[in-house]
């Protein structure tokens, strides 16, 4: 019978024939962050692959990865990354994150997404953070609502809050703002009955 290595014992192989596994520290500094790490504190993984190659710490390599492997339903949200899993039925047969908390989302292509399985994988670090671009807004229930039952997109091009709602189309200054807004202007005081702006106050 035939014998298949645990991926587990490919990266140690690889990191031996590399020179990575070193039980001795070796502590370097990170070409990104420029934080001190050591490739001795970490187990095989392609994160410590990466470590190696770019010359990054861990945190940094967490990072690359998910630039160069995207996640499946991931969304990021005011500089925060986020897997956003539908919405589960039967709560009480799975681990839900934020406690089963419901979540509701609007992606940038105008998406609606109600969940009640987030989960946070942290703050993305600013130099990350060109390649890690935003692509949702959080709602409020009410929010979400109002988009649900009328999606409509608003071209009132002369509203101080259009820049503040999500239904807002920008595609209608063309020929450039119609007005300029105060810098006193509150968003929301225009007082439009169909003002919808994002959600961000969520902190994990």
């Amino acid at each position: 019978m035939r014998i298949t290595p645990h991926k587990t014992d490919f990266y140690m192989n690889q990191k031996q024939d590399e020179g990575l596994y070193n039980v001795h520290p070796a502590p370097f500094t990170c070409s990104l962050c420029g934080k001190t790490d050591d490739l001795s504190n970490y187990d095989p993984s392609e994160y410590l692959l990466l470590m190696h190659k770019h010359h990054v710490c861990f945190h940094c390599a967490f990072w690359m990865d998910k630039i160069q492997n995207p996640p499946v339903n991931r969304e990021i949200i005011n500089g925060h990354h986020y897997i956003i899993h539908p919405f589960a039925k039967r709560p009480h047969n799975v681990i839900l994150g934020f406690g089963g908390h419901e979540f509701y989302i609007r992606r940038f292509d105008g998406t609606l997404i109600k969940s009640n399985n987030v989960w946070h994988q942290g703050k993305i670090p600013e130099h990350f953070r060109k390649d890690l671009p935003d692509t949702a807004d959080f709602l409020t229930l009410m929010d979400f609502q109002k988009l649900k039952n009328d999606p409509y997109k608003c071209m009132a091009k002369g509203c101080w809050d259009r820049y503040h709602c999500l239904r807002y189309d920008q595609s209608c200054e063309k020929d450039g703002p119609f007005n300029i807004i105060p810098d006193s202007h509150i968003p929301g005081n225009e007082h439009c009955p169909s003002f919808v702006k994002p959600y961000n106050a969520i902190e994990p």
